[in-house]
């Protein structure tokens, strides 16, 4: 509608009766409970809930071409199609393909999507043959996607993100201060600055509906590619192991050396870190950026790694580990904040000045946040300020 400027002219762009057009139309504005075009005798306008559709629904478009473009590099040999997917394909064919990803098997899909095995195997042939691709490796362990069903399915997911924040953008134009949000919550900003910036967000946005989704690193970032998250908040990591994301700093974290509170070097005034090394310790797994910083500090003052240690990157799990014996571990003191205010761990006086590292948020660059993303990612940055001063606080005894 928006491109052809009416509704003849879009039901000769889509091979469509103007009638089913009209219809098409009359039923989307009842189920989004707002009009998307001013209608005159003479011309037809676009309503604001019509302008906000039409621009989630080009940025949904404009996935489903990229998917198309990153087919065709992956594999030239196979012909170039072109519209394909935005123009032609269904819904129930983009359906088919995520439940079948996420259930692992037809069978189970069918299982737990709803439509029967029949008609999804249908809708993923369909959609196999309108690009050119095999988009599932058949085993007898189910099914696994293929390098093309990998590219196809984090497009798809953007795109039906798009549709997903349209709707969202259109309640929130009549009023309704909701929406749903995942943000993907590393570590040392589970503890304090998520939930403080979340408590803050339901302030204003008090229907949001809030998802905080655990994770490394690693799955987190494919989570926020994909679109199933849709900010991650946590170390940043500098340089950013994939194009195209945004990171905005918050505050630099605030290491500390943590032991439990009656750990023999818990009562010193002053404590050397070659002191640490003749216990146990828990670190994070190899290649984390704090673990890193770690042993290049201990590099740097001529130290070697510890070598009694339990990795893992559970706080639950260290702070369960510490409380048992007389191991240390490398924390931020944001992660330790509760327990030591309670008493049953204690920061050890070890400087550690080299060992700061940045803590922020990170989105893709091409996100377009809805009113509640933007709102907590402005609760976010307000919560910074306040965690990122609690650690010289709680150095003064002011907590």
């Amino acid at each position: 509608m928006a491109e052809a400027n009416g509704f003849a002219g879009a039901a000769r762009l889509v091979n469509m009766s103007q009638p089913a057009i009209t219809r098409a139309v009359q039923s989307l504005e009842a189920e989004l409970g707002a009009s998307l075009f001013h209608r005159t005798s003479r011309t037809l306008g676009m309503t604001g809930a019509g302008r906000l559709l039409t621009q989630r629904a080009r940025r949904a478009q404009d996935y489903l071409k990229a998917a198309e473009a990153e087919l065709h590099a992956f594999d030239r040999q196979a012909p170039e199609r072109t519209n394909m997917l935005a123009q032609h394909a269904a819904d129930h064919e983009f359906a088919a393909l995520l439940a079948i990803a996420e259930s692992g098997s037809i069978s189970a899909a069918a299982r737990a999507a709803g439509p029967s095995q029949p008609a999804l195997n249908k809708s993923l042939r369909t959609l196999e043959e309108r690009i050119g691709h095999t988009l599932f490796h058949r085993t007898s362990n189910g099914m696994r996607l293929t390098p093309a069903g990998e590219i196809l399915l984090r497009r798809v997911k953007l795109a039906r993100s798009e549709i997903r924040q349209a709707v969202e953008e259109i309640r929130y134009l009549r009023g309704e201060a909701g929406g749903r949000i995942r943000i993907g919550a590393l570590p040392l900003t589970r503890v304090q600055l998520v939930p403080l910036a979340i408590e803050n967000l339901l302030e204003t946005f008090p229907l949001a509906e809030v998802a905080i989704v655990d994770g490394t690193y690693e799955v987190l970032l494919k989570a926020l590619r994909n679109g199933d998250i849709d900010i991650l908040a946590g170390t940043i990591r500098r340089p950013a192991p994939v194009e195209g994301l945004n990171s905005e700093e918050l505050f630099l974290d605030d290491v500390a050396i943590v032991a439990c509170a009656d750990h023999p070097l818990a009562g010193r005034e002053r404590v050397d870190l070659a002191d640490c090394l003749d216990h146990g310790w828990i670190l994070p797994f190899q290649g984390v950026p704090l673990r890193q910083k770690f042993e290049e500090t201990l590099r740097d003052r001529g130290l070697s790694a510890p070598q009694n240690v339990i990795e893992a990157d559970s706080i639950v799990a260290v702070r369960s580990l510490l409380m048992r014996g007389s191991r240390l571990a490398i924390l931020s003191r944001h992660q330790v904040h509760y327990e030591v205010i309670w008493g049953v761990l204690k920061i050890l006086p070890v400087d550690l000045p080299d060992v700061m590292r940045p803590v922020g948020t990170t989105v893709r660059a091409d996100f377009s946040p809805t009113p509640a993303a933007a709102a907590l990612l402005d609760a976010l940055r307000a919560a910074a300020l306040v965690v990122s001063a609690q650690p010289a606080r709680l150095s003064a005894g002011i907590l």
